[in-house]
């Protein structure tokens, strides 16, 4: 291994630097971690006149098991800050092609991802993938590990394509290498049907959920952490088909759980706890929903940021569950404050800002902002047919409510072909029973009634 001199000052100096900014911003919990890792100040010396001296080495070491720690209690930016000053410190003392130096990059990536950084996550994600495709070949597993983590990064940035076709091949791979009961290709399996529900494939989605769920039910090589996240995830599918009771029973029972294990704060307990509210917001729980989407917002806020995407997404339900409760003014004030920023942070065309948008114009509907809403309605559909897909849910949620403005504005003709459109788009990709599709099915026959009403009138007054 060629030597390569650590430019700047020491590590523990610059990690003592980092830890005293944590410190400033009331961080000092992990602070303190740091410190401890760190080890006693008289070292610094020592370790600044050889790269490679234990010393050096062994607090290197003991910083990167520190980074896998934040990442595994959900404390992203902690994360995210240390883990660049050990991969910046790893690559310029041994080059980009160690292999501690691409565990490194890895566990950079998944603090970017933690941190909604999903841009960085791909970018660095794609170099980590490629150095050790190259060097450790496809089918280690290490590099299994890195394609994972750059298909949840590209999920994050809305690459649902790009993520299923990876999560495709790494099962590929893991059934070959591990076999297909391995814990690990489970966890591929589950990745994989996230991509599918991502795009809008529940069925697919929820037979691969379905079957880990009751695998990690029966055996004992699941973790409880694995289980929860395929419960959960399950129940997510549930919600998208309309299966209510069932999502409410799995949501409850992994909020519980998270809240017991991982504590209130944790980033998972807070996707449960909004998972949770979504069930409640479609049962028509106005109460129990807006009580849980200002829990996730408060705690958000607190733990992951304001401009977190996370933070970003809960405040846009909670914007929608006040337009349902009726408190309009609230309702659009934080809808447009999230749909703003999710615009700034993730880019106008990412599904997550475009269903914040859609939503504002619900919101804008209600308000009485018939014009501005259609406008936005309008423009947003046009953006997801683009980017997700006609026929994708999200896109026929949208113009659905389209067609419902055009209903009340008298334009029936307009209204008509966008009833016509959702319902067989709707019978062809979610099933004839979805609650969806019957929604559709009634709205088509209404406008029905109402023209052939409106043609009868005509006919009798042309007599």
């Amino acid at each position: 291994m060629d030597n390569f001199p650590v430019s700047g000052e020491s590590l523990p100096v610059r990690a003592r630097h980092l830890a005293e900014t944590f410190r400033r911003n009331d961080r000092s919990g992990e602070a303190s971690e740091m410190e401890k890792a760190i080890g006693p100040a008289d070292a610094d010396v020592a370790d600044a006149a050889d790269a490679h001296s234990g010393p050096t080495l062994e607090t290197l070491n003991r910083l990167g098991t520190l980074v896998k720690s934040f990442l595994t209690r959900g404390k992203w930016a902690a994360a995210a800050d240390l883990g660049a000053l050990v991969l910046d410190v790893r690559e310029s003392s041994y080059g980009e092609e160690d292999l501690a130096t691409m565990s490194a990059m890895n566990n950079l990536v998944s603090a970017y991802w933690g941190q909604g950084q999903f841009d960085d996550a791909v970018k660095l994600g794609e170099r980590a993938t490629n150095l050790r495709k190259r060097i450790l070949g496809e089918k280690n597993p290490q590099t299994l590990v890195s394609m994972s983590n750059l298909a949840s990064a590209y999920r994050g940035q809305g690459r649902w394509d790009d993520a299923q076709k990876l999560d495709c091949r790494v099962l590929e791979i893991k059934a070959e290498t591990s076999g297909r009961d391995h814990p690990s290709t489970l966890v591929t399996m589950a990745n994989l049907a996230t991509s599918y529900a991502s795009q809008g494939r529940y069925a697919e989605a929820e037979s691969i959920e379905r079957s880990l769920v009751e695998q990690g039910e029966k055996r004992s090589g699941a973790t409880e952490t694995s289980i929860l996240t395929w419960k959960s995830n399950l129940a997510s599918t549930y919600r998208d088909q309309g299966h209510l009771s069932l999502a409410e029973r799995l949501d409850r029972e992994v909020v519980e759980a998270r809240r017991e294990t991982l504590g209130s704060e944790h980033p998972l307990t807070l996707t449960s706890i909004a998972n949770l509210a979504s069930t409640y917001r479609i049962q028509g729980r106005w109460d129990d929903a807006e009580s849980l989407d200002r829990e996730v917002v408060a705690t958000s806020v607190t733990t992951l940021g304001e401009k977190h995407p996370q933070t970003l997404m809960s405040i846009s339900n909670l914007a929608s569950t006040c337009r349902s409760q009726g408190q309009l003014e609230e309702a659009k004030y934080l809808g447009e404050k999230s749909a703003k920023a999710l615009k700034e942070v993730l880019g106008e065309r990412h599904p997550h800002t475009l269903t914040a948008q859609a939503d504002m114009a619900v919101t804008y509907y209600v308000n009485g902002q018939t014009s501005d809403a259609m406008k936005l309605g309008s423009q947003v559909l046009h953006m997801m047919e683009e980017s997700l897909g006609e026929k994708h849910p999200h896109t026929l949620s949208v113009m659905s409510n389209l067609g419902f403005m055009y209903q009340s504005k008298g334009k029936w003709d307009q209204a008509g072909k966008f009833a016509e459109t959702v319902y067989t788009r709707r019978q062809s990709t979610l099933g004839e029973g979805h609650p969806d599709t019957v929604a559709a099915l009634e709205d088509l026959r209404r406008i029905s009634w109402v023209e052939a009403a409106d043609r009868n009138a005509a006919r009798a007054m042309s007599k």
